[in-house]
């Protein structure tokens, strides 16, 4: 047999069932340019708060006389660095930002004993950060956003 010509091999080819595509909404999308407005003013609020300061930047084990440091937090984090994170759009959806504020709150209890000043200073944060972010939710859900 020959092969088949240009115009048969077309017909071919239009016989062939075609895969359907299915459209699955994406789960994990880019939070829109106002819900990004929305975080980055959550987090000033923060970075402005009394104790803000104190969350603000790394922790400097080495300033601070803190050897142990990174043998009990695992995973540093400061709202600093979230800050550079959402200008530079590194999280894809309200979850990943919420995760790494709590843990910045989260690393200065579990390495400061209860009571001190800084655990205290914290436990402050994260419960305005959980009201805060409670806000941001159903604004955004409200206003059907993606997050």
């Amino acid at each position: 047999q020959q092969p088949p010509q240009p115009h048969q091999q077309q017909l071919l080819i239009q016989s062939q069932p075609q895969p359907q595509l299915q459209l699955q909404p994406q789960l994990y999308q880019h939070p829109p340019a106002k819900l990004k407005v929305e975080c980055i003013e959550v987090l000033k609020g923060l970075q402005s708060h009394e104790h803000g300061w104190v969350f603000n930047s790394p922790v400097d084990p080495v300033d601070l006389g803190l050897p142990d440091y990174f043998e009990v937090i695992k995973r540093p984090m400061d709202l600093g660095t979230i800050q550079k994170r959402l200008e530079n759009g590194c999280y894809h959806e309200l979850k990943g930002f919420e995760g790494d504020v709590n843990l910045t709150f989260d690393n200065a209890m579990l390495y400061n004993p209860k009571g001190s000043d800084v655990w205290t200073m914290a436990k402050e944060l994260k419960d305005k950060f959980c009201v805060d972010v409670d806000n941001l939710t159903r604004k955004a859900h409200t206003a059907g956003w993606q997050y």
